[in-house]
């Protein structure tokens, strides 16, 4: 799928395992890991378990400032693209020119959300990965939906995916686990189908809020960021059966993220706000 040898590819339990692995290996002793503010839980979670120092460069219109945090050196450096919880994702290019000129030891590029960008092949930094140049985090769990199954991997170079082999647990990822992993790969025109509800879906719910009156932040993912007073809005949504996340608990307070739903769920979202 991704045009690349074997040994440049572990599969782990989720996502966050590698992301632990990363922290465990790399940052360990004193290290030093830098990410976007907000940033992903897990990135700030694993780096404080490891000991190591955060450093967090503040977005630049709701997106990663790529161009400050080149300039920060680093062991690890997370780039999380599109961004949770904003949903705002950077250019193949711009990241490409990013990993050039980044004194970060190590670029780690989390695509949790990479299937429900417009143009994902435009986006991705697998071909950066291909070269052993960054390394990318995949997960099975948003467009194939085996998010309680725990099946995510990273694409990097061999002598990267060599170190973290030699930490991780024995057996990460359940045969079960496995079996799913397999058979939601296959089914491309499942995937398929999921992304394309995701992108129309999406455009759908920005504009409802928009059209009551809120400001939406553009994305890339499965999920919208509305800018409103956050107990008003999860009040309103929860009026109506609707279960949304308070943007203080992903650190950008004033916002709530909204998944993007269902057929039966957009009909409440639209009784919600009257459109």
């Amino acid at each position: 799928m991704h045009d690349v040898d074997e040994d440049q590819i572990l599969v782990g339990n989720g996502s966050d395992e590698l992301i632990y692995l990363l922290a465990w290996a790399y940052l360990s002793d004193g290290g030093r890991a830098l990410c976007a503010d907000p940033a992903y839980r897990m990135d700030e979670i694993t780096t404080h378990l490891a000991g190591a120092t955060l450093l967090k460069v503040p977005l630049r219109n709701w997106a990663h400032d790529l161009e400050r945090m080149s300039e920060v050196e680093t062991d690890l450096c997370y780039v999380v693209n599109p961004h949770n919880p904003t949903g705002t994702a950077r250019t193949g290019a711009e990241i490409s020119e990013f990993a050039k000129s980044a004194k970060a030891k190590l670029v780690v590029v989390d695509e949790a959300y990479i299937d429900f960008v417009d143009d994902p092949d435009a986006t991705t930094a697998i071909p950066l990965a291909r070269e052993g140049r960054v390394a990318v985090l995949r997960t099975l769990s948003k467009a194939y939906g085996l998010a309680g199954l725990r099946v995510g991997y990273i694409v990097a170079s061999a002598e990267i995916i060599k170190v973290l082999q030699k930490i991780r647990a024995p057996f990460s990822v359940g045969t079960l686990a496995q079996a799913g992993a397999l058979a939601a790969l296959s089914d491309v025109t499942h995937r398929q189908r999921i992304r394309e509800h995701a992108i129309q879906t999406r455009q759908i719910v920005h504009d409802l809020f928009s059209s009551a009156g809120y400001s939406v932040v553009p994305s890339q993912a499965n999920f919208v960021l509305v800018v409103a007073p956050e107990d008003e809005l999860l009040e309103r949504l929860n009026d109506h059966g609707i279960s949304a996340r308070p943007g203080s608990t992903l650190g950008l307070p004033g916002t709530v993220r909204v998944s993007v739903p269902s057929e039966d769920g957009l009909a409440l979202l639209r009784s919600a706000l009257g459109t």
